[in-house]
């Protein structure tokens, strides 16, 4: 019961599961929900084929259960029995009693005929809304099936190492003394890899600052910036912190501004910065409402809100919540963003265009705004130590692996004097 309102929050309220399943507290109902959140059409085109008829769209609860059901009988280290009839129990729970028979006689019959009613949709196979399958074939040719599959992958915890006061070589050693394992990223220098996830009070260090949870693609950000001691920057889409506190572990000097409209959200900056004992200008305020006296900035990081289907395998519930009418949205959103941080940029100054999308929409196409605008705007280059990193016409393109890094965009722009 429990994972299925995890479930219809997701579904019918756009909620995050991870936001649900913190809330909910019950560690194997968010086991059962992330579950089906990744197997979604699959088990979504094999009920299809289990029901004699639709059930109705105020059902969506009964649905939701019987692909629960159907992912904890196949997919779970439990009993059969004992995952049928738990999916029976919670029908009454749910407050329709009528549908024990219903779910007992759907997910027995699955059990009979094996995988005979698997699906065989591109949605199915996939397990991605078909949108954005053909998106991905569009911009990606060779490799859409390659980002599916790491899509479908459980990511790997990776840590950055505060390299400001501790070195990766000390850092791998405390870990592995301590019991937590752990590989040298092969393209990142602070990076370090996880054999298997960890909760935060197991890893030591942590808690001291001399590390914080990011992975291999964010950690590229602070070194494309080419920052400078006592230059003044921003970092224009602040929260939750991880790339403004890598600025300062980086180069320590900088004036840094980081900026976020959402207070509780700018409080994860300000938490950050503490654990790590940095310091920045912490402003709540939106890119748009900065005024042209706070501008006048050397450098600044743009790490724009975006579609993030370059992060799908840490954030299943994704692929459920985004519509292809909000690639567009999104897209005018950071096309107004990045101008808006072009205005606040000194001549001479260097900006860097981010985002965890791997939709050229998201990417390309908003650097190609840009430049059009704005005839003092520049490309730099932008080279990538990662050897998957592709170039693009504005920039460089990282797509998600299944146990490496996310999917990331990265560009470089100059101003002119």
């Amino acid at each position: 019961v429990r994972a299925v309102g995890m479930l219809e929050g997701v579904l019918r309220r756009g909620r995050h599961l991870d936001e649900l399943a913190r809330e909910a507290g019950q560690p194997f109902a968010a086991e059962i929900a992330y579950g089906v959140v990744r197997r979604y059409f699959a088990l979504g085109e094999r009920l299809d084929g289990l029901l004699d008829r639709p059930l109705a769209e105020k059902h969506l609860d009964l649905r939701l259960l019987l692909m629960a059901g159907l992912h904890a009988a196949t997919e779970l280290r439990r009993p059969v029995h004992a995952s049928v009839n738990a999916a029976v129990a919670a029908a009454a729970g749910l407050g329709k009693p009528w549908a024990k028979g219903l779910v007992n006689a759907v997910l027995r019959r699955a059990l009979r005929e094996g995988e005979a009613l698997a699906g065989q949709s591109l949605a199915a196979r996939f397990n991605h809304p078909r949108w954005l399958i053909e998106a991905l074939q569009a911009a990606w040719p060779q490799e859409w099936e390659t980002v599916l599959t790491a899509n479908n992958a459980r990511a790997p915890m990776t840590l950055r190492v505060n390299l400001a006061r501790t070195s990766r070589k000390d850092m791998q050693q405390a870990l592995s003394e301590a019991g937590v394992p752990c590989k040298e990223s092969g393209f990142v220098e602070s990076a370090l890899l996880l054999e298997a996830p960890r909760a935060a009070s197991e890893i030591p260090g942590l808690a001291e600052g001399l590390l914080s949870v990011q992975d291999e693609a964010a950690q590229l950000a602070a070194g494309l910036l080419n920052l400078q001691p006592g230059q003044r920057a921003l970092d224009a889409c602040a929260a939750p912190g991880g790339k403004t506190c890598q600025i300062l572990e980086t180069c320590p000097q900088v004036q840094l501004t980081a900026i976020d409209p959402d207070p509780k959200r700018l409080l994860l900056v300000q938490q950050n910065l503490s654990r790590l004992g940095l310091s920045a200008r912490c402003l709540c305020v939106a890119l748009e409402e900065l005024t042209e006296s706070e501008g006048g900035f050397a450098r600044i990081l743009v790490d724009a809100p975006c579609s993030a289907t370059g992060i799908i395998r840490r954030h299943p519930d994704i692929r459920l919540l985004r519509q292809p009418a909000d690639i567009d949205k999104l897209a005018a959103t950071q096309e107004r963003l990045l101008a808006r941080a072009f205005k606040l940029l000194n001549p001479d100054g260097e900006l860097v265009y981010a985002s965890c999308s791997t939709l050229p929409r998201e990417n390309d196409r908003v650097v190609e705004a840009l430049l059009a605008a704005e005839p003092r705007a520049r490309l730099l280059p932008t080279r990538l130590p990662a050897p998957q990193a592709l170039q693009t016409a504005t920039g460089c393109q990282l797509l998600p692996t299944a146990d490496s890094h996310d999917g990331f965009f990265y560009a470089r722009l100059r101003k002119l004097p």
